[in-house]
């Protein structure tokens, strides 16, 4: 490779040991915070953790930054590989991809036939049985639910099995969009040795098997979001070796547009959150637009496919809105990181007696707004790694229609105690920052109940079976077995491999693959990444770390990261 294509050595070894540092910092203020409960940000704690985060982020960033610019220059028969995958069917390589994958996972669905309804299945439920709507979960998908209920009752007798055809759709559908990157990879000539890695990823990673048979909305939004993350990647690359549509392998013009369209109607329609990675992703896109300096007309394209199906993302929902005469839901999820942050202010700030570090040094306006803000005390429910118990406390009415004032509290509280405010975050995204962290496998685990682990399987089954809907296993004995390695959250005993399961390594993957792509000088590929961005963004101010909430990121990053980082042969420098 020329050395002109790549970063100055001193930015790129700044971009990967700040990477390193950063690594290194929040993964010892976390262990801390989870050996001790609490961390009193003092100036000798931070110069002392920043001055071990530096050595240590020099060392690991610095080390990775080495072997890429090792790897950059390492002579090899780039070209004849490419030539030689580029001439493989990616047609049989989807077909053998989505059979495989169904295969493997079906053992799965007959375990849990007719799927894991736990999660929302049964307030979702019980909109449909009452008629009335609200979009605390996405409508489309409560629909969806509804579609199979009445489905199952018209065709097969039973809400059941209507619940079973669901679950087996959304199998199948997964699956297509797995294959369907699988075909991708192998189309832009990645290696052979990467897509049997990826293959095998994806059909016996335990957590695709039990996802894609449960009905939840994230398991259908995550089949879109690897589509949307496939197709933007690969319109891309497409730009970046200056191919037009038909020039890609005959490639029907507007097939990927198509796709990228579909994808984030998808994505707006399937997760409320789904909306506002988009709305990351356009601004990148709007920036790019109109500060570019290359391939002013790809981003153009590209923002107006996405922002139009934006748009008629979002009519869609009005339109289901309005049919469905739907309510609005209580918006208390999004204010999770608030609920968080004042809860534990009040405890060891408020004066509310339950911590023997409570200085009760808060004003009383502040107390008095709080305990309007988190009824009946819920504020003692508080439990660093889940905002549930507080937020199920929470009035709502006084961010919406007392917004100044609470503001004002707000702010006014993170300048007088701001260590609360840091250790409040930094305990509830744990999960999503740190590999080391555990607290993520047993949140839901306090009331005794089995099926609350990581992978949650429980059910409400007499709620549930009053609707027609009940578990009809057709395999009892791997039933049993795949509830007890869930339940016992079994993955955290797998040696190494384990830190492929756990949340906090994504965000770290995500992190290094932007590194390596801007040392690279590939910035217009660091597009899609902003797609990620974006959700983890909504995924920080989220209520907790749950599998189903990373579950998109586990499934598209695999492939973002070998689109991404797969060179073209004539390589564009940059945006």
């Amino acid at each position: 490779m020329d050395r002109k294509k790549m970063l100055s050595r001193p930015a790129a070894y700044f971009i990967f040991i700040s990477i390193g540092f950063w690594f290194f910092f929040l993964c010892g203020a976390i262990h801390r915070l989870t050996e001790q409960g609490n961390i009193l940000w003092t100036g000798s704690y931070f110069l002392g953790l920043a001055a071990v985060s530096l050595v240590g982020g020099a060392v690991f960033g610095g080390g990775i930054c080495f072997l890429v610019y090792k790897s950059a220059f390492r002579p090899g028969k780039a070209r004849e590989e490419w030539g030689e995958a580029w001439h493989s069917s990616p047609g049989k390589v989807f077909g053998v991809s989505f059979v495989l994958m169904v295969l493997f996972w079906l053992p799965g669905y007959l375990a849990y036939y007719p799927g894991i309804c736990a999660y929302d299945m049964p307030i979702q439920t019980g909109q449909i049985v009452s008629g009335s709507y609200n979009d605390h979960h996405p409508i489309a998908h409560t629909l969806l639910i509804e579609g199979a209920m009445r489905l199952g009752e018209a065709v097969f007798g039973e809400v059941n099995a209507g619940i079973a055809a669901l679950s087996l759709l959304q199998l199948l559908f997964l699956a297509f969009a797995f294959a369907f990157g699988m075909a991708a990879l192998t189309r832009c000539g990645v290696r052979l040795w990467l897509r049997i890695l990826l293959l095998l990823y994806g059909v016996f990673f335990p957590f695709h098997m039990y996802m894609s048979v449960s009905i939840t909305k994230d398991t259908v939004f995550s089949a879109f979001f690897v589509l949307q993350v496939l197709a933007l990647c690969l319109i891309l690359r497409r730009g970046e070796n200056g191919l037009s549509h038909g020039q890609l392998h005959g490639q029907l013009p507007g097939k990927l547009d198509f796709l990228l369209f579909f994808g984030t109607i998808g994505m707006i329609l399937f997760r409320n959150n789904g909306k506002y990675a988009m709305l990351v992703l356009l601004a990148v896109l709007a920036l790019v637009f109109l500060f570019g300096k290359e391939r002013r007309k790809l981003w153009g394209r590209l923002l107006l496919c996405l922002g139009t199906a934006f748009l008629l993302g979002n009519l869609i929902l009005s339109a289901l809105f309005w049919a469905t005469k739907a309510q609005q839901g209580d918006k208390r999820e999004m204010l999770s990181m608030p609920i968080q942050q004042l809860a534990r202010c009040m405890l060891y700030h408020g004066g509310a007696g339950a911590l023997s570090e409570d200085d009760n040094t808060m004003g009383e306006g502040d107390k008095a707004l709080i305990n309007d803000f988190l009824l009946d005390q819920g504020y003692l429910s508080y439990n660093p790694s889940i905002s549930d118990p507080v937020k199920s406390h929470t009035n709502t009415y006084v961010v919406r229609y007392r917004t100044l004032e609470f503001a004002q509290t707000y702010f006014r509280l993170f300048v007088q105690y701001p260590g609360d405010f840091v250790n409040a975050a930094l305990a509830l995204n744990a999960g999503y920052l740190s590999p080391f962290d555990e607290s993520h496998a047993d949140i839901n685990q306090g009331s005794g109940e089995k099926g609350l682990g990581y992978v949650q399987t429980r059910w409400v089954e007499e709620e549930l079976a009053g609707r027609g809907i009940y578990k009809d296993s057709k395999w009892e004995w791997l039933h049993e077995r795949l509830e007890s390695w869930a339940d016992d959250n079994g993955y955290l005993q797998l040696p190494l491999i384990k830190y492929l399961f756990v949340p906090g390594t994504w965000l770290w993957l995500l992190l290094f693959l932007w590194a390596y792509l801007l040392v690279h000088r590939r910035f217009g590929m660091c597009i899609p990444l902003a797609l990620f961005a974006g959700y983890y963004i909504t995924l920080f101010l989220g209520p907790a770390v749950q599998l189903r909430y990373l579950y998109p990121v586990m499934a598209a990053l695999p492939f973002a990261a070998l689109l991404c980082g797969k060179k073209n042969m004539d390589e564009g420098t940059g945006i």
